[in-house]
């Protein structure tokens, strides 16, 4: 997110309890060892801006959306992806002035491989301090961030190294990922799973981050096997404790006794990671990395964490609280009051979105089952549908729930074999009209060419006035595609 005022970005150099912070020179020479013990908490409340936010690549103040089309041609080269982002404006997203970017493209480091699936856009943030939003593209350990401007997105952009940020050199992984301001200066910070030898941990790369080579100004790291007893998997970077400091919530523990728990909330803070409440959520150790999303369900000024396990048709809630996450529920298909038949291999979760679909100050969460099949299971296998539950007092209902398809009035196109419509969600305000619209991936429609759909709220998510659009009409090639199987914004 753009910030309105920024501090000088902090390069912590000394080792907290808990956690080590280096500057990237001192990498080389060696680092302290490693911490055993736990940071004090922080006095008072240092941020410089809230978390959270939506995306600006290019500073006018209307939020953008970035969607990834990891089969599309990038000249002659077949499949090797490109990246596309429609930037906001008075009327909405703007498709003529779209940025279609790919290895191809001047400033983006590599060329174009084929069958590469330059891959999926995974998240955004102001990395290193203009401003402006970047984005990153992420592929297991391979971590790229485009850099916005005042043009938007026009590849300029750099490689992120693949490890040697401590005397341990912890290489970067990839699953668990997330942007935040975790040190609370006001430049979103980088943080990724790491493997520190025997054990896992998330290695938080302090922003800002250096165009040209890459290197964070500082870096700290926690090995959560041996300090929480959590082994991380996954993780998800947001502010749960509603202090304005971005939180790292770490989960993937096998709860075998000895006092291991399946995750922990890591509190941000100006002087390091702050053990926080343990998170009792699913986790995958081999499964597909779960969708997730924050936003604050029951308005109590803290962000609650929403992750979605497509595996195993599930979602989770937890609620934000002062020393973490509190309070968490699952929900599935076969949850009173939740549309639809839970179903093995619905997808139930492919993707969730958060934020408030009828105006009533609440944040609500939509939902993606990618793979839900119709009434007709001869044409409409995996034509995917979307379901929304609302936000209120207590936290997440079911009371008012609502589910969607292709089929539903006014939304474009019709439910078939494999659209896959639900696979990507973002519900963003791209006119800032005070209704945020709600925009759905469905990467197999025509032929795995995919499409974006945009459905209107305010009263709630309506298909009246839904429109479509697809790779060409941001400018992008007319074959291939699964344009909408990511989106981020």
């Amino acid at each position: 997110m753009r910030y309105k005022a920024l501090t000088a970005a902090a390069a912590c150099a000394a080792t907290v309890l808990g956690v080590t912070a280096l500057a990237p020179a001192a990498t080389a020479a060696g680092s302290p060892p490693k911490a055993t013990a736990e940071p004090a908490a922080p006095v008072g409340d240092t941020a410089a801006a809230a978390a959270g936010g939506t995306a600006d690549f290019n500073g006018d103040g209307y939020p953008d959306l970035a969607i990834g089309a990891h089969t599309a041609p990038a000249g002659a080269v077949k499949r090797a992806g490109v990246v596309t982002v429609a930037y906001g404006s008075p009327t909405g997203l703007r498709y003529e002035t779209a940025s279609v970017i790919s290895k191809a493209t001047d400033g983006v480091p590599g060329d174009p491989v084929e069958d590469e699936r330059w891959r999926e856009v995974r998240g955004h943030g102001d990395l290193d301090g203009d401003g402006y939003d970047d984005l990153v593209v992420r592929w297991f350990e391979k971590n790229m961030v485009l850099w916005g401007g005042e043009d938007g997105i026009t590849g300029a952009a750099t490689a992120m190294p693949g490890g040697s940020y401590t005397a341990t050199d912890p290489k970067l992984l990839g699953l668990g990922f997330g942007v935040g301001d975790v040190n609370g200066d006001g430049v979103d910070d980088f943080v990724s799973r790491s493997n520190f030898g025997l054990g896992y941990g998330p290695s938080v790369l302090l922003g800002p981050i250096n165009r040209t080579t890459g290197k964070p100004a500082g870096v700290w790291t926690r090995d959560t096997d041996e300090l929480d007893k959590v082994g991380t998997s996954d993780l998800y970077v947001g502010d749960t404790t509603g202090d304005g400091i971005d939180d790292i919530v770490v989960s993937g523990g096998v709860p075998l006794g000895n006092g291991r728990t399946s995750g922990v909330v890591l509190k941000g803070s100006t002087k390091g990671l702050v053990k926080g409440s343990a998170f009792n959520g699913p986790y995958e150790l081999f499964g597909a990395e779960p969708r997730h999303a924050f936003g604050d369900l029951n308005k109590d000024g803290r962000q609650d964490l929403v992750t979605a396990y497509p595996d195993r048709n599930k979602v989770y809630v937890a609620y934000g609280s002062a020393d973490g996450l509190a309070n968490g529920r699952s929900y599935t298909q076969a949850s009173s009051g939740v549309p639809g038949i839970d179903e093995a291999g619905d997808q139930f979760g492919s993707a969730v979105a958060v934020g408030d679909t009828d105006n009533d100050g609440y944040d609500d969460v939509v939902i993606g089952a990618s793979y839900e099949t119709g009434s007709d299971p001869a044409t409409t296998a995996k034509s995917g549908a979307i379901t929304v539950l609302r936000g209120s007092a207590s936290g997440l209902t079911t009371s008012g729930a609502a589910s969607f398809t292709q089929n539903a009035a006014g939304i474009p196109s019709t439910s078939e074999n494999n659209d896959y419509f639900g696979a990507a969600l973002a519900l963003t305000d791209t006119d800032k009209n005070g209704s945020a619209e709600l925009y759905v991936g469905g990467n197999g429609e025509d032929g795995f060419k995919g499409r974006v759909w945009k459905l209107q709220t305010g009263a709630g998510v309506t298909g009246a006035g839904a429109t479509s659009f697809d790779l060409a009409v941001l400018g992008g090639p007319a074959v291939g595609g699964n344009f909408g199987y990511r989106i981020s914004g």
